[in-house]
């Protein structure tokens, strides 16, 4: 058993020199820690250790059956990067665009933690939808911000998933804030008002190619309602002050009226801000996210990639993939071959949208009625 624990732990710290940015100078020193946390004396170094295609979470699941007192979130900290190293590399890659920082990051993310889900987001008509586990890594990284470091946390690969840290109360600095980070990264970034709770951030969302369906102003800031299932503002313009004015001025309406609402920036063509007037989805068997980001069209969803090879095939549902009954009913018995996926993705967003819309907090004539009262 010994031998295969040490096999093991070799194969572990090949992998991290390979994918978690760990140094070969450091692999010694790597081996004999991860050797303390599963009690083992005498460690002896394989510098040949060949770890094939496995993932992390496969050599964490082969040690844990070797070794089941060795914890796995002890030995994936030991394994996985420092903060300070993680953001000097972040860093660089940054300053050479943030295309290829957040993919280095991500990917970085993905190979060292199952909470990252590396499957891809996948929808129709710009709405998306991504499975992930939501567990927070034990390691952020820092993201300049407004010229401020803030903590963030990829959540899921496929359309650059991620929180980031809130420390803003009033309306007018989480609209500043919201406004710096669409600047700086491009995306989306959401918060729902009131709730005091992180940033959600994503790559694309639905609001951004939602087509205006009303004309509401065409000064100095352009305001126009939205063709989305729950009513929704945008509000651009050159004069960045004077737009965010008019945003946190129906943000604190909406508030002392108590309606519930998203408030959102994208940078497509410059800055770009929306409110969403949309509460809490009700969450069901497939749809779990209830976050701001499910208000601008990228919800989390129940994993169906089980589904994928049934649906490519166009076989029958097995005894043990019961549960997904409801969307392969939804989505039609037939071989899906190569578009199996956007047909996976188009059955999700049918189930998401009357959620969506069945979660709007306003009609679009009070949100109509709160821009005039602020002009």
């Amino acid at each position: 058993m010994k031998n295969d624990i040490n096999s093991i732990l070799n194969k572990l710290t090949a992998y991290a020199i390979d994918n978690l940015l760990l140094d070969p100078l450091d692999q010694t020193y790597t081996l004999n820690r991860l050797a303390t946390l599963c009690e083992l004396a005498e460690p002896k170094l394989d510098e040949d250790a060949d770890y094939g295609d496995a993932t992390f979470a496969e050599l964490l699941n082969e040690l844990a059956a070797a070794a089941p007192k060795a914890d796995k979130d002890s030995v994936a900290e030991v394994l996985f990067p420092m903060p300070r190293t993680i953001n000097y590399y972040l860093e660089n890659k940054l300053a050479r665009g943030a295309d290829k920082g957040f993919a280095f990051l991500f990917d970085l993310y993905a190979s060292g933690y199952n909470a990252v889900s590396t499957a891809p987001a996948i929808g129709e008509n710009g709405y998306l939808c991504y499975n992930a586990d939501n567990i927070s890594p034990a390691v952020g990284a820092a993201l300049n911000v407004g010229g401020e470091q803030l903590l963030y946390t990829p959540v899921a690969v496929g359309n650059r998933i991620a929180a980031l840290q809130n420390p803003d109360i009033l309306s007018d600095d989480i609209v500043r804030r919201l406004g710096a980070y669409a600047a700086q990264y491009g995306g989306t970034i959401a918060a729902r008002i009131g709730e005091g709770a992180d940033y959600l951030c994503c790559a694309a969302s639905a609001l951004s190619s939602a087509k205006a369906k009303k004309q509401l102003s065409d000064g100095t800031t352009k305001i126009a309602l939205l063709d989305y299932p729950v009513p929704a503002l945008s509000f651009n313009g050159i004069a960045k002050n004077a737009v965010q004015r008019e945003v946190c001025a129906v943000i604190k309406s909406a508030a002392e009226h108590g309606t519930p609402c998203v408030v959102a920036a994208d940078n497509t063509n410059g800055v770009t801000y929306y409110v969403v007037f949309a509460g809490e989805l009700n969450k069901d068997e497939f749809i779990l996210g209830g976050d701001a980001l499910a208000a601008c069209g990228v919800v989390r969803t129940k994993d169906c990639t089980p589904l994928m090879s049934v649906l490519e095939k166009g076989t029958a549902l097995s005894t043990d993939l019961a549960a997904f009954k409801p969307i392969y009913d939804k989505i039609g018995g037939v071989k899906h071959g190569a578009k199996a996926q956007a047909a996976l993705g188009g059955a999700l967003v049918a189930m998401y949208l009357p959620q969506l819309k069945a979660s709007a907090s306003a009609t679009e004539e009070y949100a109509i009625t709160l821009v005039s009262a602020n002009r």
